[in-house]
């Protein structure tokens, strides 16, 4: 009898434990999500009248996080640590059984693909929180969350084959007019929404898909607001608390993963209910309560938001002029990004109707201006009645192979290129990095020989001709100075990547 009653208090004590359910790591990585999750019972809206808040400290740092409703009466906190060694926190709530929970734990050294958010450097370029040089080689994908397992299962598939390493997508939804979703990010109300009450296996689904993008190395840019509903389903008709709310609920649940990017909307302009007012302070949100920082930006139709404002981090911009990148990064100070230049396609609209070469061409030329550009497939695929563009699943076109070829030169890189006296007009298209590293790219002139005047005097170089579609190497150099010439091929299309020899 005895022993029955001993383990009976053992179960009751295991149950309790269970039914707090105070989850949490014990070691997390640097730059990783720490995430604490308890269970919690309440006959009140858990998204606007519990509050929850957790403190974070270490012997540099505290921080304070919102922490979020997810649904099966299960509260969590995540957090981002960005220093190694013990961690403490203790949680702030209008909930007795939330509040005052206290908690360790030890942060260790990031490994893999993980090398912390990506961060503005110098002016005109990004880099991770470790230091090392990002170079962004995007593409886009803006309903790909939204369609079927195995959609988003080709999707990842499709980036871990590709060259890029960031992704542009929505998080309301994004499907054909009519055309009903799996799942949606609020619960359905008497007539139309519920917009103070979330349906957290919407959001499930992004934190198995942002975690899988970060695994692949792959940054994700979520875009905050689109135009594209108009009618549809109405998740454009919230009002100014109902934004701010979903805003805040956004920032909780994703903010503590170290590969997301902010982006206001998809074309803002084209929200013709909101003010520059109202775009202003979803930017000032972030910079409020984003404690980590994240890169911040707001892409365009046909007006240009204002780059030059403070809480902005980066340009994304939507014109095919990437010629202006030189005036562009002057004037507003920052790195600029063609997320949008058109489309290699197929389709009626110009905008998704670029050769896969004249793509490649592009991104090649903006890489060179100083800027970065950002790769779409307009392609439609009979077989799944999808565009990468919009759904994900699987690449068509032919730029995303050539671009291939730039990802590699560009991890080559020793640093951060710049710009050196571009003009097409002369056939003088060259970035590098001065003395150490120079990159030409001579575009659609076919060259048969090339004569060396910009290199710095008694420096020696070696040097390759690549093809930049195909990646074939023409000819390597060793010994290269100023004043020498090699012979090129006489195709268009052609790169020279010069290395300083005693630096290899």
């Amino acid at each position: 009898m005895r022993l029955l009653m001993r383990y009976s208090v053992i179960y009751w004590i295991l149950f309790q434990l269970v039914l707090l359910n105070l989850n949490a790591q014990e070691k997390v990585e640097k730059w990783d999500c720490f995430e604490l999750a308890i269970q919690a019972k309440t006959r009140k809206n858990p998204y606007t009248e519990i509050h929850l808040k957790a403190r974070f400290s270490n012997q540099l740092d505290t921080i304070t996080v919102d922490g979020f409703y997810d649904g099966d009466n299960l509260y969590k906190i995540r957090f981002m640590p960005s220093g190694e060694g013990e961690w403490n926190y203790n949680t702030i709530s209008n909930h007795e059984k939330l509040h005052d929970i206290t908690g360790r734990f030890i942060c260790i050294s990031p490994a893999g693909n993980n090398k912390g958010p990506v961060r503005v450097h110098d002016t005109f370029h990004f880099s991770y929180a470790d230091n090392s040089p990002f170079y962004p080689l995007g593409t886009t994908a803006y309903g790909w969350v939204q369609r079927d397992s195995l959609t988003r299962s080709h999707t990842l598939k499709s980036l871990e084959e590709a060259p890029f390493n960031k992704v542009r997508f929505m998080i309301l939804p994004h499907a054909p007019s009519g055309k009903e979703c799996e799942l949606y990010p609020y619960v359905r109300a008497e007539e139309g929404w519920d917009f103070t009450r979330f349906n957290p296996a919407y959001f499930q689904r992004y934190d198995s898909c942002i975690k899988a993008l970060g695994d692949l190395g792959i940054q994700a840019d979520m875009i905050l607001f689109h135009p594209y509903d108009r009618g549809t389903w109405g998740f454009d008709q919230m009002d100014k608390e109902e934004q701010y709310l979903y805003l805040k609920y956004v920032n909780a649940r994703y903010g503590a993963f170290h590969n997301v990017w902010w982006s206001m909307a998809n074309e803002f302009d084209l929200m013709t209910d909101r003010t520059m007012e109202d775009w202003d302070g979803y930017f000032q949100f972030f910079l409020k309560n984003d404690p980590y920082r994240h890169l911040r930006s707001n892409h365009n139709a046909g007006i240009w938001y204002d780059h030059r404002e403070d809480w902005v981090t980066h340009a994304s911009l939507q014109t095919e002029s990437w010629w202006m990148a030189k005036e562009l990064r002057l004037k507003y100070g920052k790195p600029v990004i063609f997320d949008e230049f058109c489309y290699e396609g197929d389709g009626i609209n110009r905008t998704v109707a670029l050769n896969g070469d004249v793509l490649t061409h592009r991104m090649w030329l903006i890489t060179i201006v100083g800027a970065y550009g950002t790769h779409g497939e307009g392609l439609f695929q009979p077989r799944t009645q999808y565009q990468f563009f919009r759904q994900g699943g699987e690449f068509a076109g032919s730029s995303v192979h050539a671009l291939h070829v730039l990802k590699q030169i560009l991890n080559e890189v020793p640093g951060h290129l710049e710009p050196m006296g571009n003009d097409w007009r002369l056939n003088r298209i060259l970035a590098g990095i001065a003395g150490q590293f120079y990159l030409y790219y001579l575009g659609e002139y076919q060259n048969a020989l090339w004569h060396f005047t910009e290199l710095p005097e008694n420096i020696r170089f070696s040097a390759k001709v690549i093809d930049t579609r195909t990646g074939e190497i023409y000819s390597t150099h060793e010994g290269i100075k100023k004043g020498d010439s090699i012979d090129l091929p006489g195709k268009p299309y052609m790169a020279m990547v010069l290395r300083r020899v005693d630096l290899q």
